[in-house]
């Protein structure tokens, strides 16, 4: 419909412009007829003037439609490159959670840690033993083509210095697809305020902490960048009856 309203009004103009040449050269030489060359002369400078008005109004008009069809065309070549690039840029999606023992009995069978905890009003320890679940991170992509993850950082919030920092090899998630790993060993030394694993320790794990989590990955373009940070808060026994983990938000 446009395009035909657009073409009627080029017509119309057409006509229009055509009716208007022949009814100045009728003028022209009606004029020149009857009063004589001088008065043609000066009457064929101002037609010319007025064609000269014509010619630049047509130009200008020209370049107004030809500016605003370029910024369409622009537009939607911008519009195309974002589609494009949303589709072949990766972007993952991740979290993490405590994985059961019914979904693989073998591989995420609970660990058992052993801690020492003190009775302050007895001047006396004990060891207690707890039971770790296993815990995973889920990484999901969404895009339409697969990513490598090189690594993860885990840290406590707000003591950066407690950092752990592990690599990952041939870890690669396909499009559409889901990929986990495990970082359950790194928890356990973190709820104790250190970096190695062990299956025992002299002090006992805290009740509360805000852990971490980001990931280093590359796509098709071969680069290394980071994932946005996600913390979770971890609340290990007696503050819970069992290991608890949930996602908080970064401002909490």
């Amino acid at each position: 419909m446009m395009v035909t309203q657009l073409r009627l009004r080029f017509l119309i103009a057409l006509v229009g412009l055509a009716m208007l040449c022949l009814a100045l050269t009728v003028l022209f030489l009606a004029a020149w007829h009857r009063r004589g060359d001088t008065f043609a002369l000066a009457l064929g400078a101002l037609l010319s003037f007025f064609a000269s008005v014509i010619t630049a109004g047509v130009t200008l008009t020209y370049l107004h439609v030809s500016r605003r069809s370029l910024a369409a065309a622009e537009a939607a070549i911008a519009l195309q490159r974002e589609q494009w690039e949303s589709r072949i840029t990766v972007q993952p999606r991740f979290w993490m959670g405590i994985r059961s023992e019914t979904a693989d009995r073998f591989a995420h069978r609970p660990l058992s840690v052993t801690y020492r905890r003190d009775r302050p009003d007895k001047s006396e320890h004990y060891y207690d033993t707890i039971e770790w679940p296993q815990v995973v991170v889920d990484v999901w992509n969404d895009g339409e083509r697969s990513y490598r993850l090189s690594g993860y950082r885990l840290w406590i919030r707000e003591e950066n210095h407690l950092a752990l920092e592990r690599t990952l090899s041939g870890f690669v998630v396909p499009p559409n697809e889901l990929r986990s790993f495990p970082v359950t060993p790194e928890l356990i030394a973190l709820s104790v305020r250190q970096r190695q694993f062990k299956e025992r320790y002299e002090r006992p794990p805290c009740e509360e902490s805000i852990i971490g989590l980001r990931l280093h990955y590359s796509d098709w373009r071969d680069d290394n960048r980071s994932s946005r940070d996600a913390y979770y808060l971890l609340l290990c026994p007696p503050l819970a009856k069992e290991l608890c983990i949930q996602r908080i938000e970064h401002n909490v």
